[in-house]
């Protein structure tokens, strides 16, 4: 009665969060909802597990919820990687303008630079200088 007094908090505190990303991520909140939800229900009735099991062709329960664990923990590595490479993407397509602009501005700068530079040695050379 302990344990599922304790996975019942756990599952409470994943809902909470699941619930507070709703407006950000309303997929991935609803399928964390729907995942709590079911862990609940199995956590008071794991007698459950084990019919759910033996629909599928699995012998234990304990044994499907180890492999259900194991696909959303694959599925979540693979979104994870995903995003990341995303992102990575997006700061070198960031890194790669910033340095053009930095280039352009820094190439504009050294020709004004050196448009003076001529101005002024040529402005001695005038023979109205002399």
């Amino acid at each position: 009665m302990m344990a599922q007094l304790f996975f019942t908090l756990v599952l409470a505190m994943v809902m909470l969060v699941a619930l507070s990303q709703m407006t950000q991520m309303p997929i991935v909140a609803g399928l964390v909802a729907c995942t709590v939800l079911f862990g609940t229900y199995l956590v008071w009735r794991p007698e459950d597990a084990t019919y759910f099991a033996h629909l599928i062709g699995i012998g234990r329960g304990a044994d499907l919820l180890l492999y259900v664990w194991v696909l959303i923990s694959f599925a979540i590595l693979l979104v994870l990687y995903l995003s990341l490479r995303q992102q990575m993407q997006m700061i070198t397509a960031l890194a790669r303008s910033v340095a053009l602009r930095e280039a352009l501005a820094n190439s504009a700068q050294h020709a004004s630079h050196t448009g003076t530079a001529r101005a002024s040695k040529q402005s001695h050379l005038k023979p109205e200088a002399l």
